[in-house]
């Protein structure tokens, strides 16, 4: 059982195949979270998505109330993401932006 907590995304101007290599392992996290990067198919190149999913097994109630004491945590995420697919864009010669 997961719960999404949280949700970042850009889009490169390339295709999936050429992305792939820069993305993460599939799945990073703990006992109480996993991130998970995916890459989908948009019209304008591929829509890279970041998700942290709430997995935890015991005390899955307190997970949700404990990450908003992580002030400027989704923020963060997005900075992150932000950053990564502008260093991949400029590895390729290509574009990239946000997707909101």
């Amino acid at each position: 059982m997961r719960t999404l907590l949280f949700e970042v995304a850009g889009v490169v101007e390339a295709p999936a195949e050429a992305i792939a290599p820069y993305l993460p392992e599939p799945v990073q996290g703990g006992w109480w979270y996993r991130g998970e990067y995916h890459a989908e198919d948009h019209p304008r190149g591929t829509r890279v998505v970041h998700r942290v999913y709430n997995v935890a097994r015991r005390g899955r109630w307190a997970v949700p109330p404990a990450n908003r004491l992580f002030l400027g945590y989704r923020a963060r995420l997005a900075q992150g993401m932000a950053a990564r697919l502008s260093e991949i864009a400029a590895d390729l010669g290509v574009a990239h932006h946000p997707d909101h």
